[in-house]
């Protein structure tokens, strides 16, 4: 039975480093991992972050990514609960305007019947932009208007029929699926964080990204 060993590299180097050793003479395959190594990319359905974790190694998180990702995000979510885009009303949520949510605005106001801008801290001049760009109606996100689709920025309190929750580190997108356009993802790794890595170190666009949902409610 051969064993192996996860350690954290003390040596300078990038590289992973394999060394077959013994100990209290039991052979194993040691593998080091260099220091400044501090996030990984796993397969599908990994079940042993905890010993991971003990070692200092954690997940690649998506939140950033998902955020960036939500025009697409939301035009899917219409789409799969056959919502026609150019009629449907959609909210977006934070506690403040945020980069990522003034870019989901930019965009999918061309797309969307009506948008709304639902953040205490900015929402207002937000909502002032999109009416002198594209004659946006300064209408507010309130109980009695039923938006066809939320899309939260951070944790909220509001209400719809159907919400797609983006905050945090890492959201939970049970319901859809990224792929890219041109090529296939690599079948012994989590999709989504390998994007959010290949997104955060410059060496993926967005638009190069197909969003696919089952998403109803």
């Amino acid at each position: 039975m051969r064993i192996g060993q996860i350690a954290v590299g003390q040596k300078r180097s990038l590289r992973i480093q394999f060394s077959p050793e013994r100990v209290l003479d039991m052979p194993i395959l040691r593998v080091e991992i260099p220091e400044g190594v501090k996030r990984v990319l796993v397969p599908a359905g990994f079940a042993e972050w905890d010993t991971l974790e003990s070692t200092g190694l954690g997940p690649v998180e998506t939140g950033e990514f998902c955020r960036a990702m939500a025009p697409a995000v939301a035009l899917a979510a219409l789409t799969g609960a056959h919502i026609r885009p150019e009629g449907a009303t959609v909210v977006l949520r934070g506690e403040r305007v945020t980069r990522a949510m003034r870019m989901s605005a930019l965009k999918l106001c061309p797309e969307v019947k009506t948008l709304l801008i639902a953040a205490p801290v900015g929402g207002a001049g937000l909502q002032a932009e999109l009416r002198r760009e594209y004659g946006v109606p300064a209408l507010e996100d309130a109980p009695g208007r039923a938006p066809d689709l939320a899309i939260h920025f951070a944790p909220s309190a509001g209400g719809s029929a159907r919400i797609v929750d983006l905050s945090g580190n890492s959201p939970r997108m049970d319901h859809f699926s990224f792929a890219l356009r041109e090529q296939a993802l690599p079948e012994d790794c989590e999709g989504l964080p390998l994007l959010a890595a290949l997104w955060e170190t410059g060496r993926l666009d967005p638009a190069e990204i197909t969003v696919f949902t089952d998403f109803h409610s």
